[in-house]
């Protein structure tokens, strides 16, 4: 978006996301001082408050890789909201914010290791009180059981990314034992403001089918995220009659990938469809689908081929490339979205706002609220959690259902890739049962 002149922005904690701070009653207390995270996965406590902060919230994004521009400006939208929104205070409890990131720069993004160490760590500093996070699913996994065990009860998240089905409730293409086996204690402590695969891979396929693409190729790259969100739009690219001519992985560390563009030349599929993420080799895995496939093939996404900065790197051949987002476009916020958007870009001194840079204060944001409303431990703060309400909040007015879902209202919205920017394409709202 453009840069807009300042305006003043009203801490909205309680105002446009209608989140009531009061239930922060006066004589609750909390420890002296929190704890420090490990500095070797996380930043140094970012605290511009009075005397020391009594508790923490921590994000877990992925911050080394193709697309780390995107959760460090998540990062920093977190920052704004503690900052400027709450002044470092939830309640009547002080807060600071720990970045933690669970990517290597030996993976180029998430790491099976440091989402599992940054876990243990969350979970054993009882200062943490909350996780902004994850970014991806495949990482959500092996998090969410481990904090779910916390001693003094399970650590609450709030994912501003994660879509994977199986997180949160019943998918026929789940994993064995999901969701269950993510809430050992059978307390959920989990929730997100985006929208499941289970309408972002379905409504991908709407839109190839209204662009009156009669065939296509699908490839993922075999993980959490990718495999899954490729399964929900084969499934309903099937009902809708689009031949499925092939479903396969890819292999993120291929040096080249000719010779699956030249199996899907064979089945003169009209569009592909690559379930996973930018990371895995996506900018090699375009540019050699273009290759050997030409202009003439429709390409498309979900949003883990966002930033559109990164995929953009793949040159010609990712150019028009579809690509989902799961959530509101930043064209179609609201009031408070807007105000947002105005003093967050000045504040990153960025023109641009990424979409999942608002989802990210919006999750920051309920968790704050959680929090203040708590009495400061872990089990109220769960509570709270799955209590909140958002009337006119940075997304809209939404609320959870019991699995920790949003809704009324899912929302996914599509774009073109032109440049290194995604040009807006259009918006899909379906309204369901809380």
């Amino acid at each position: 978006m453009r840069k807009k002149p300042f305006l003043a922005i009203v801490p909205i904690a309680a105002a446009a996301v209608g989140l009531s701070v009061a239930g922060a009653a006066a004589g609750k207390t909390g420890p002296t001082a929190a704890s420090k995270l490990p500095s070797s996965a996380c930043s140094p406590i970012f605290y511009k408050g009075a005397g020391s902060p009594q508790y923490l919230i921590a994000s877990d994004l992925p911050l080394q890789g193709a697309g780390r521009a995107q959760p460090l400006s998540m990062v920093k939208a977190i920052q704004y909201i503690i900052e400027k929104e709450y002044k470092f205070k939830a309640g009547t409890f002080r807060v600071g914010y720990q970045s933690c990131d669970d990517a290597t720069a030996q993976q180029g993004g998430w790491a099976t290791e440091k989402c599992t160490s940054n876990a243990r760590a969350y979970a054993n500093d009882k200062s943490v009180l909350g996780v902004v996070g994850t970014f991806n699913s495949g990482c959500a996994k092996l998090i969410i059981p481990i904090v779910n065990r916390a001693p003094g009860g399970p650590v609450p998240m709030v994912s501003p990314a994660n879509t994977a089905v199986g997180l949160t409730h019943y998918a026929p293409w789940n994993d064995p034992g999901e969701p269950n086996i993510y809430y050992p204690t059978k307390i959920r402590n989990y929730a997100r403001v985006a929208t499941s695969d289970d309408y972002q891979g379905p409504f991908m396929a709407d839109l190839l089918k209204n662009i009156k693409k009669k065939s296509v190729y699908v490839l993922h790259d075999n993980q959490t995220f990718g495999k899954g969100v490729a399964n929900a739009f084969r499934s309903r690219a099937q009902k809708l009659g689009i031949n499925v001519l092939g479903f396969e992985p890819w292999d993120a560390k291929a040096a080249s990938y000719e010779a699956i563009g030249e199996r899907i030349k064979a089945t003169k599929a009209q569009s592909v469809y690559l379930g996973g993420i930018v990371c895995n080799n996506g900018v090699k895995l375009i540019k050699d689908l273009g290759a050997v496939l030409g202009k003439g093939v429709t390409l498309s996404g979900p949003d883990g081929f966002t930033p559109f900065s990164a995929t953009a790197g793949a040159g010609t051949a990712a150019q028009g490339m579809y690509i989902s987002v799961a959530g509101l476009p930043i064209s179609k916020l609201g009031p408070a979205g807007k105000k947002f958007l105005v003093g967050f870009a000045k504040y990153q001194g960025r023109s641009v706002v990424d979409p999942y840079a608002v989802y990210a204060a919006q999750s920051a944001q309920i968790l704050l609220g959680a929090i203040g409303r708590s009495n400061g431990s872990r089990s109220s703060t769960v509570r709270e959690l799955f209590k909140t309400k958002i009337k006119g909040g940075l997304m809209g007015t939404f609320q959870f259902d019991k699995n920790g879902d949003i809704c009324p209202t899912k929302a996914i919205s599509f774009y073109r890739l032109v440049g290194k920017e995604g040009k807006y394409h259009s918006v899909v709202l379906q309204t369901v049962g809380c």
